[in-house]
């Protein structure tokens, strides 16, 4: 059996549609925000304050999570010692 022609067209039109659409992308609102940004000096200042922010919250936690893992070794510490001491009375 042969195929027709407007079923291999079809395919060859929606091939060429994937590849132009892989190929040449849209602009997202993300880069379209920087575009601004680098525009703008007001929010230029804005992003840098986030970013300020952002940092001080990843300190923070790396703080928080520095403290936590002290707490979970001190109480496995008490567990293996209430547990060698014969545990409640």
């Amino acid at each position: 059996m042969k195929k027709p022609k407007k079923t291999i067209m079809l395919w060859g039109a929606a091939a060429v549609a994937v590849v132009g659409a892989l190929c040449f992308p849209s602009p997202s609102s993300g880069q379209a925000a920087a575009v601004a940004a680098a525009e703008d000096p007001a929010i230029a200042q804005l992003v840098n304050e986030i970013a300020e922010q952002h940092n001080k919250i990843v300190a923070n936690q790396q703080a928080i999570e520095v403290k936590v893992n002290g707490v979970t070794e001190t109480l496995r510490l008490a567990r293996i010692f209430v547990s060698r001491g014969g545990g409640k009375k």
